[in-house]
């Protein structure tokens, strides 16, 4: 992810969860390459904290090309890869460690041309 920039945009006082720090960093890590990827140079990958319903949500939001509804279909279900080197276990690996260890949730919205937005929430304490 060279020239881009991170922005983490906390929204209230009290953002506080209950998780494992190793898987969460993964879910981080992943979504955030997978960000960088599609934004282009000098581009800004936004990643929003929020206290919502009992949960917290986090949000990573990039400016890329969006995700084709044609292959929205599949991001959590095969391995699907847009990166050279990939093996599309990344997404599903992420949603069994939001939804399976921490029981949260992992979803997605997109706009072709705009980009798109992972959101993932923890339990609250």
């Amino acid at each position: 992810m060279l020239n881009k920039t991170i922005n983490i945009l906390p929204e209230g006082n009290s953002l506080h969860a209950i998780f494992n720090p190793l898987d969460i960093q993964r879910v981080l890590q992943n979504l955030i390459i997978n960000a960088g990827y599609v934004t282009e140079s000098e581009g800004k990958v936004d990643i929003r904290i929020v206290r919502n319903d009992g949960f917290l949500k986090v949000s990573v939001t990039d400016k890329g090309c969006g995700i084709p509804g044609d292959v929205q279909k599949f991001l959590f279900k095969d391995t699907l890869t847009t990166k050279k080197g990939g093996n599309g276990l990344g997404l599903l690996s992420c949603k069994g460690i939001v939804e399976e260890n921490h029981q949260g949730k992992l979803w997605f919205k997109t706009e072709v041309g705009k980009g798109t937005t992972f959101h993932f929430t923890l339990p609250d304490l």
